[in-house]
């Protein structure tokens, strides 16, 4: 008989769209427990997934038996709830931002590094079939030499004056477009070319005031759109290359990008979760800007469980939820590997070092800003 993996969950929003969807698709995987402050959404949760455990605080939850804990609460609140779930003996999955500060996220790498269990961070493309896909055309030289990497994300989740002002409005809580949406192309960029050395960066708040609860305008202190650029260092295949971020969460429309140029051919993953190719000598001479590039689909080769797991997904409502979604369930069938085995950790994970990392280049971009200047990670 094959061991259940219990997992529980502190929050119900990000848990409830994915996180759990994901699980459910898993065999011998049993949702266990939630915590949520509100009893509302804990109740529809439990309800939604079949849970029996519910609470309001989620250090009672702690005293469940349970392999892993899913944490997705706003980032100011990680720390502390990240330290009680390793320190009784748990594996946790950190959503990210990771924590508020460098300080604290080093504090997370060392606590980690004395627990029993695995301690991740929810940067799930990298698990996503075709980044994984790009990972190998980098590293297989089927790209040729890495020139840049340019990444647009053009969101319209915020674009609305009249949306609440919430602790996604307050840089002092881990709000921002920086944070949010930042962090996962940081994490790309390390992942598929390497370590960055340097950035410059720009932050922007559009809509600078939002109504609270009772109408009345607060301040809003957290980025809503941001432009980086980056240069990768010497533990990278593109060392003195720049790479490009601009992003905006005020936008009229959904749109994501994500190119790595190579001397032979650029990639380019788009939000749908396809990935493309356009080889360097199909391109047309002379200055003309009216010819489509010749884009070709790639289609990635998954082995035989993840052949089964991408047709579950699309029979799921994780499938309509897009790139985050889809790539967390490929995280998550991973994890109960790793989880089965007794592994630590495993092959391509996030784990807290690389979040310790991402919140360096975090913190340079946000001083960038601050002091109109580039900064050395």
């Amino acid at each position: 008989m094959k061991k259940t993996i219990k997992i529980g969950f502190l929050g119900s929003g990000w848990a409830r769209i994915a996180q759990a969807p994901a699980f459910s698709l898993m065999d011998n995987v049993e949702l266990s427990a939630v915590a949520s402050p509100t009893a509302e959404h804990r109740q529809k949760f439990m309800k939604m997934f079949g849970i029996s455990k519910g609470f309001a605080d989620w250090r009672d939850m702690l005293q469940c038996d349970l392999d892993l804990v899913c944490v997705t609460t706003p980032p100011f609140l990680h720390a502390e709830m990240v330290a009680g779930i390793l320190q009784s003996g748990k594996s946790v999955l950190c959503e990210k931002p990771f924590v508020l500060n460098v300080a604290d996220a080093a504090a997370m790498v060392d606590l980690a590094s004395r627990s029993p269990g695995i301690a991740l961070l929810d940067h799930q493309l990298r698990f996503h079939p075709a980044v994984r896909h790009m990972k190998q055309m980098i590293d297989g030289g089927e790209i040729g030499k890495v020139y840049e990497v340019r990444s647009v994300v053009n969101l319209a989740t915020r674009n609305r004056p009249d949306q609440p002002w919430s602790w996604w409005c307050d840089t002092s809580k881990g709000g921002g477009a920086l944070g949010a949406i930042g962090s996962h192309l940081i994490d790309l960029n390390r992942y598929l070319i390497g370590e960055i050395s340097e950035v410059s960066c720009n932050l922007s708040t559009s809509i600078p005031y939002r109504p609270d609860s009772s109408g009345k305008p607060c301040a809003v202190t957290s980025d809503d759109s941001f432009a980086m650029m980056m240069k990768f260092g010497p533990s990278s295949v593109a060392l003195g290359s720049s790479s490009l971020m601009h992003v905006t969460t005020v936008g009229a429309y959904t749109w994501l990008s994500f190119e790595v140029v190579g001397s032979l051919k650029t990639i380019r993953l788009d939000g749908a979760g396809r990935l493309w190719e356009v080889d360097n000598t199909l391109a047309k001479g002379g200055r003309s800007l009216i010819d489509a590039p010749r884009w070709k689909l790639i289609e990635p080769i998954l082995p035989w469980d993840e052949l089964v797991l991408k047709e579950k997904i699309m029979h799921s409502s994780i499938a309509v939820h897009g790139i985050f979604a889809v790539g967390f369930a490929f995280l998550a069938h991973r994890i109960v590997k790793a989880l089965r085995r007794k592994n630590k950790t495993f092959h391509d994970a996030a784990g807290f070092s690389d979040g310790l990392m991402i919140q360096k280049v975090l913190q340079a971009g946000a001083d960038s800003s601050r002091l109109r200047t580039w900064v050395k990670i």
